[in-house]
């Protein structure tokens, strides 16, 4: 049986449980939910050598603290597990134990669960200090397998590598800390992005910057991204929200190549991506010209298409004086607008 498949089974088992899983203690919890939950993993969960119950855990302060299991390998814990009841919201609180266990060994990976949701903690922050959020956690009941599924798998018992899982922590926990900056840059610009922009050579402030430009600018630069990422959002919208893909896992397809009309729906999509830009599209069988406004009906120039060789040339007016560019993609254009 795959692996895929014991998840599944054991999913499914889960499922079947649901309606009385808020009535679960703490015992029937370990032993209904988590411990299927490490033999679905590949370990032999009645083999203390391998998944030890009751792990000793002395911290500085006090002696015989024991933590629910150990997942042991050559004789040294690689997971320490925490287990509270299912019907319990797993939150900082319950965090407690754990941490205090989690400097008391070289394990790197520390796992809070009420067997229905798991978290899964380590030191990335700090070396032997268990970090405050969780890398990966999932919800099995609530949350769509196919997105940590994969994650999963590098706890088995097949896969486990201690050194591929914080690797892809880093990689994890890096790639949250920048969308929740960008997030929050697109809401309101920081101090540190304004002031990037400003140095840059292109712009050529002259002066030192100050805290006055830096606000002065804030507003613009917001707008900036709002329609730069509007573009690349309406572009790329059926894009999954997920890890790329793996170089050994490529599911590439074979993209359709660009007509006039295609061109024309991409230059369409971006524009539109703008605040107060509207689109008119004036079609002859040869070509395709796309005649674009901003506020107050102000003609910000025309795109035309080529049937014949998909040429692309934009005709911007810039201070009522037109400026001719050819564009070699239709991806360009967000340059120009």
């Amino acid at each position: 049986m795959t692996f895929e498949e014991r998840f599944q089974d054991y999913l499914q088992r889960l499922k079947k449980l649901k309606p009385h899983l808020p009535d679960l203690a703490e015992e029937s919890t370990k032993t209904s939910l988590v411990m299927p939950f490490f033999a679905m993993l590949g370990y032999d969960v009645f083999n203390a050598s391998e998944f030890a119950p009751e792990y000793t855990c002395d911290v500085a302060t006090k002696k015989g603290e024991k933590i629910d299991y150990a997942v042991i390998k050559d004789g040294e814990p690689i997971m320490l597990i925490e287990a509270k009841r299912a019907g319990m919201k797993l939150q900082k609180q319950q965090q407690g134990q754990l941490f205090r266990y989690f400097s008391t060994n070289r394990c790197r990976i520390a796992i809070l669960t009420n067997g229905i949701s798991y978290q899964f903690f380590s030191d990335l922050n700090s070396p032997n200090v268990m970090d405050d959020e969780p890398f990966l956690s999932f919800n099995l009941l609530d949350d769509d397998p196919n997105i940590y599924l994969s994650s999963v798998r590098q706890f088995s018992k097949e896969k486990f590598n201690v050194k591929n899982v914080i690797s892809k922590a880093v990689y994890q926990k890096y790639s949250k800390v920048v969308q929740k900056t960008l997030k929050e840059d697109l809401i309101s610009p920081s101090d540190e992005l304004v002031k990037y922009f400003l140095s840059r050579p292109e712009i050529k402030t002259g002066n030192r910057i100050t805290a006055q430009m830096i606000e002065k600018y804030r507003e613009a630069t917001q707008k900036a991204m709002q329609k730069v990422f509007g573009a690349v959002i309406q572009d790329f919208s059926h894009v999954h929200d997920e890890d790329p893909v793996s170089p050994d896992n490529d599911n590439t397809e074979t993209e359709a190549p660009p007509t006039m009309e295609s061109i024309s729906d991409t230059i369409t999509k971006a524009a539109e991506a703008v605040p107060d830009v509207r689109i008119q599209n004036e079609e002859h069988p040869e070509f395709i010209r796309l005649h674009i406004y901003t506020t107050n009906n102000t003609k910000f120039g025309v795109v035309k298409i080529m049937k014949s060789n998909l040429s692309i040339q934009l005709r911007k007016i810039v201070d009522n004086q037109t400026n001719i560019y050819d564009l070699k993609s239709a991806e360009e254009f967000i340059n120009y607008i």
